[in-house]
Parts: C-alpha cells; structure tokens; sequence
C-alpha cells in the first residue's frame, strides 16, 4: 500500500471518529414558558434526549401537580381543602416535611415574625384593589396566627380550627426544586428554570448574569447585577404586589404581629443551593430589621443576601459578608 494510501485511509479514520463523537455528544437545547402560578414560568434546558420539548412539558404537567397541592387561593388544592374544612390534621409526606421543619426553623430565627399560619391575614388583603382591611378584622385575624399553635403528630400536620396556612413564601421555591430534580433525573445536563424571579440555575459551565430590579424604578431598570453559577436566586420586594394610598404603599409581605404590611425594607434578595431555602429566606429576612438579617445570613452556611431598605427617601442597602463575590462593579 502507497504511503498516500495509507494516510488517506488514516484521515478517513479520524474524520469518522470525530463524527461518531461529535454525534453522540450532540445535545438539544430548547426554552418554553407558560402562565403557572399567577406568574410566568420559563425553562430552558440542555439534554442529549431529542425529546426535548416533552422533558419540558412534563415539567410543567408537574408544576401544576404541586401547585393544586400547596397553592393557598384554588379551591381545588389539597391546602385550601385544609383550610377551610372541619379537617384538623394533613398528611405530610417526605418533601412535605422539609416545608414544615424549614418553617419552623424560621420562625424561631427570625423571632416569630416568618409565620406560615397567616393564611386569615391573607384573606383580608386584596392587592389587585386598593383598599386597606378593617382594623377590627385585622385583630380577629391576628387571633388566628401563630405557627406555635400547629403540631407535628407522626406524619400528621395538625392545626386548630380558624387558623389557616399560607405557603406562598416557599412554596415556588420548593416546587422549582422538585422541577429541577425531575430534569436531572431525565439526564438534563443543564438548564434554569425562572417563576417570576425565583430563579434555579443547574449545570452550567459559566456563572449567569442576574439583574436585580430597581424597586423604585421601570421593570427594565436594575439596582445591582449578580454573577451567580448553579445556585438559587430570589429576590422578595415591595414592587411585585401592592396598591397606594394617599402616598402609601401597602404590599403583600405581612407583618404577623401587626398584621399589616411591613415598613421600611424595599428589596431582599438571597443566593442559597436550594429555591426553597432561597424563597423562604427571602421573606424571612424581608420581615426583620436589617442588621438582624444580615446577622442571620452571616450565621447561617451557604446563604448571601443583599437587603435595600429606606432611610427617609433615601434606599440604602446591606449585604452579608459573602455577597460581594456575586456583585458585579
């Protein structure tokens, strides 16, 4: 055989090698959204499945699997049966547990402000119309909060009769994780799910870029910009639901105690490994006095917040002590 032949015949080796690789490492990347719990929900993900767009279908079919589970206002949901029947107890599996424990965490750190149980509270505040609730009514509410008034008895949630949870400061969170391990365990090599700024970043090669919006300022506008790689981002303001009156803002995160909005903190935003602790975190220190947060922060592992709050008409902002490797200058 000439020499010519010989690498000629070495080239059409190579030439098929590098496409039996290049072949099965292909990978398909797609990105949908849809409108699932009052927000929009997008996913976009990397996979070498060719059913890609079935992989994300399904994960959605199976946000609102949780979501007629866990969501506080559908009358069709397993909580809101709970809620508002002569039923005391629920039935709380595995990943419902987590929920239950992290709230009880949180409630005792950040001094019994973070309370799941305000769902009567809730009831009263409407913020797609502005109007403030009775001040009796808020203080019938208030006799129906208190997170120490539910129990654990085995695998069973107990409550007492006119108090109702409310899990809309975790239960985004909790369900973007359950997504996410979903799109893992199909082989998704990565992706981010986004529901409304709760954001969960997975297998990515290079940290994605993360605006956080100005409270004070059009949608397009950000007050700071992180550089995060395969973590959780939520970010908690005083801008996503509100109404004004006579030159107030009244928002949607309550103070448990007080039983109206709170005052003074504008923005909270949490970098944590999971979107559960990342939500719940959000609200939690969104409740307490900024100092104290940022104490919480700096105590607790793998957790990073920054905190924009008012000194008169000024926004000022505080950050715990890891924060700074996210900020881009």
């Amino acid at each position: 055989m000439k020499k010519k032949d010989v690498i000629n015949i070495f080239i059409l080796i190579l030439v098929i090698t590098f496409a039996a690789i290049t072949y099965y490492n292909r990978t398909y990347t797609s990105s949908k959204s849809r409108f699932l719990m009052d927000t929009i929900v997008n996913i976009k993900i990397t996979t070498k499945d060719k059913n890609v767009d079935s992989i994300i279908d399904t994960a959605f079919e199976l946000i609102e699997e949780y979501n007629n589970m866990l969501s506080f206002y559908s009358e069709e949901s397993e909580l809101w049966k709970f809620n508002n029947s002569v039923i005391q107890s629920f039935p709380m599996d595995e990943e419902l547990l987590q929920i239950y424990h992290l709230s009880k965490k949180l409630f005792e750190e950040s001094e019994s402000l973070y309370d799941i149980t305000i769902g009567a509270l809730s009831e009263l505040w409407d913020f797609d119309t502005p109007h403030i609730p009775a001040a009796d009514s808020i203080k019938i509410a208030l006799k129906n909060v208190g997170f120490q008034r539910v129990s654990l008895e085995g695998v069973l949630l107990v409550k007492p009769e006119g108090l109702k949870i409310n899990l809309g400061s975790l239960a985004k969170g909790f369900i973007i994780d359950r997504v996410v391990d979903f799109l893992i365990s199909e082989n998704v090599k990565s992706g981010i799910v986004n529901a409304g700024g709760d954001i969960r970043i997975f297998g990515n090669k290079k940290p994605a870029k993360i605006g956080i919006q100005h409270p004070r300022k059009e949608k397009n506008k950000t007050i700071e910009i992180l550089y995060v790689e395969n973590k959780a981002v939520v970010t908690s303001g005083d801008y996503e639901r509100f109404f004004e009156i006579d030159g107030k803002r009244y928002h949607h995160i309550l103070n448990p105690k007080t039983g109206y909005p709170v005052e003074n903190i504008v923005s909270v935003t949490v970098i944590a490994p999971s979107t559960l602790w990342a939500d719940a975190y959000a609200t939690a220190l969104f409740l307490m006095e900024p100092d104290k947060a940022i104490a919480l922060v700096n105590d607790t592992d793998n957790l990073e917040a920054i905190i924009f709050y008012k000194d008169g008409v000024e926004i000022k902002r505080i950050e715990s002590k890891g924060m700074g490797k996210y900020v881009i200058p």
